[in-house]
């Protein structure tokens, strides 16, 4: 089978890091706990911008391979 290219696995990091920044948004929408609280402002949120640069390159990186950019 063939290896991902690193946009693919790029995106596939992203998709994971806003999924467990939703799981943990939903934690704290559904349980008004301040651990979950903590827990989304000091893990949630930098996982998110981690996730939106990681897609931000893929973005670039897909551009720049097909000579878009």
């Amino acid at each position: 089978m063939n290896e991902p290219s690193g946009r693919v696995r790029l995106l596939r990091i992203a998709i994971v890091l806003a999924a467990v920044f939703d799981i943990l948004a939903l934690l704290v929408f559904l349980r008004e706990k301040p651990v979950f609280f903590a827990g989304f402002m000091f893990v949630g949120q930098p996982l998110f911008l981690v996730a939106v640069l990681l897609l931000l390159g893929a973005v670039v990186a897909e551009l720049r391979a097909k000579q878009l950019l």
